[in-house]
């Protein structure tokens, strides 16, 4: 004995399949999204040392500078190469900026850190475009 399948039913069993398909094609997505921010996190974490040295190089011309001021470009105190991330400093704000290079994945996220105030800021021009750098990943 045969049974007809009702339009209702037909119904019900395409929404299981869509919302089975939903769900499995988010958790890859997902699960892409967290390994390309993984990545991001690795590559900024290599910065962080440049910075450091960065910083710490520009304490000791200050200490070392008669007037006691920090110097004019970062090119006094050496070079910097990172593949990630292109340094540059401002002597008028006392900010090192390191700006975000195609190797990162995306242009134009920078980092700033205030040599008066200690703190490091991140400016992203468009946060919502993957991949970031976080505030939870700032020394």
């Amino acid at each position: 004995m045969t049974r007809k399948v009702s339009l209702i039913e037909l119904i019900m069993i395409l929404m299981l399949v869509g919302l089975v398909l939903v769900f499995i094609f988010g958790m890859q997505q997902m699960k892409i999204d967290k390994e390309k921010e993984t990545i991001a996190q690795q590559k900024f974490e290599s910065t962080i040392p440049v910075f450091d040295r960065i910083i710490k190089a520009m304490e000791d011309y200050r200490k070392q500078d008669e007037f006691g001021d920090y110097p004019i470009t970062l090119d006094e105190i050496g070079s910097f190469p990172n593949p990630d991330f292109k340094f540059d400093y401002s002597y008028d704000d006392k900010i090192i900026t390191a700006v975000s290079t195609k190797e990162f994945g995306k242009e134009g996220v920078e980092v700033k850190y205030s040599l008066n105030n200690s703190v490091y800021e991140v400016v992203d021009p468009s946060p919502k475009e993957k991949p970031t750098v976080k505030d939870d990943w700032l020394p």
